[in-house]
């Protein structure tokens, strides 16, 4: 029976685990210079506003982390409201479908209904990512 390898699920998702072992070590050293120099870089370029450079850098680290969250939380169910963008077109033309046989078996209302219903729902979901940009935007503005 052949074995099977099991692969760190970040490991797959950036690449690494096709490397060797002396190349990821290479690659974890420059990735941990670069966070920290990443890190240090805004730190060093704010200029001291306030009463002292403790309280300058204090705030600014403040401000980059607020901004970085914010970033994050407002991004993080983009996958999913991609996915529903994508399925929305095929199931609203199922729906629309089976409103068109309501007619077949006189039922006009319930026809009319999941008709109207179903294109409603497309289009709200197909505005959905607009919705998301406004009150992205309307936060910021706060």
């Amino acid at each position: 029976m052949a074995r099977t390898e099991v692969i760190k699920f970040r490991d797959f998702m950036d690449g690494t685990w096709q490397m060797p072992e002396r190349k990821k070590k290479e690659l974890k050293k420059v990735t941990d210079a670069l966070v920290k120099a990443g890190a240090m870089i805004p730190i060093a370029l704010t200029t001291a506003t306030h009463a002292s450079a403790a309280e300058s850098i204090a705030a600014s680290a403040t401000q980059v982390v607020a901004g970085t969250t914010l970033q994050v939380l407002a991004h993080a169910l983009d996958p999913l409201t991609q996915i529903l963008v994508a399925i929305s077109l095929p199931v609203a033309s199922i729906v629309m479908i089976g409103g068109c046989f309501f007619f077949i078996f006189g039922q006009s209302e319930k026809a009319w209904s999941s008709i109207t219903n179903a294109g409603l729902g497309y289009l709200l979901i197909q505005l959905s990512p607009l919705f998301i940009k406004v009150l992205e935007q309307i936060g910021k503005s706060i």
